[in-house]
């Protein structure tokens, strides 16, 4: 039976997906599966990965961090009626082979304690009308995340400090004939590997990178030892090995231009 996602802003329904692929992007670019069209979603914020027939949530340094039920979530499996939040929007995940009947009510369907929570503490009278749906971010909007307040005691988690406090970084790797070459790190979002196939990001937040695997069935290495789910922190120095090339972390401030890549 199908595992899915159903997504909704502000109570309405806006998208069902059925997890048919090994991994699903979650975020506001539209390169991803499922796009979050809201400044308070991360360009790549998150992914549901599929490994045999559990699914797993791995958020993906995200500026506003993942909640699963309520409570902010870095890796985790998810379970039928979980309640994923990213940014304003609601993932309810649902199990075909576990679901009796048709989704008519998600508000009462997927109602928890810490929703029971909310919904107390920010009743209100109902708008005469209900809010459209936000519009398509700018293209030079792409790059900027929306910060949003959590109530207290449920602040997105830190992914943990990035080692490096400097943002000239680049990865270093082997060229055609053997020769040096170099990708800068400064984008929210950096693919390493083989698109389609074996292949990683390199999330930047802030002065931090970070390290998660997206894609593929190749073995992947950080410093030799290999990489499961979920992101990590890395820092000058360190050797990523995925989709049969291996990349250095180097400083790029002292480049010369016709060696960093955009």
């Amino acid at each position: 039976m199908a595992t899915r996602v159903v997504v909704s802003f502000e109570g309405a329904i806006v998208a069902e997906v059925e997890l048919t692929r090994p991994v699903t992007v979650i975020g506001r670019h539209p390169d991803c599966e499922i796009v979050l069209e809201h400044p308070a979603v991360s360009l790549r914020h998150a992914l549901l990965r599929v490994v045999d027939r559990t699914v797993y949530l791995e958020d993906l340094a995200s500026t506003n961090g993942t909640l699963v039920n309520g409570i902010p979530a870095s890796h985790q499996v998810l379970h039928h009626l979980d309640l994923v939040q990213a940014g304003m929007h609601k993932l309810h995940f649902f199990d075909d082979a576990l679901l009796a009947g048709g989704v008519n009510d998600l508000e009462s369907t997927v109602l928890n304690e810490y929703e029971h929570t909310m919904l107390a503490s920010a009743a209100a009278p109902a708008p005469a009308a209900p809010a459209p749906a936000p519009a398509p971010p700018a293209a030079a909007d792409l790059s900027r995340t929306m910060a949003i307040p959590r109530p207290e005691g449920l602040a997105a988690p830190s992914p943990g400090p990035g080692a490096s406090p400097r943002v000239d970084l680049a990865l270093r790797f082997p060229g055609p004939g053997g020769a040096q070459e170099y990708l800068r790190l400064d984008r929210a979002n950096t693919l390493v590997g083989i698109a389609g196939g074996d292949a990683a990001l390199v999330v930047k937040r802030g002065t931090g990178l970070f390290l998660a695997p997206l894609a593929g069935h190749g073995r992947m290495r950080l410093n030799g030892e290999p990489v499961g789910p979920g992101t990590r922190a890395i820092r000058e120095g360190d050797r990523i090995e995925v989709g049969g090339t291996s990349y250095e972390l180097v400083v790029a401030g002292a480049l010369p231009p016709e060696q960093a890549q955009a």
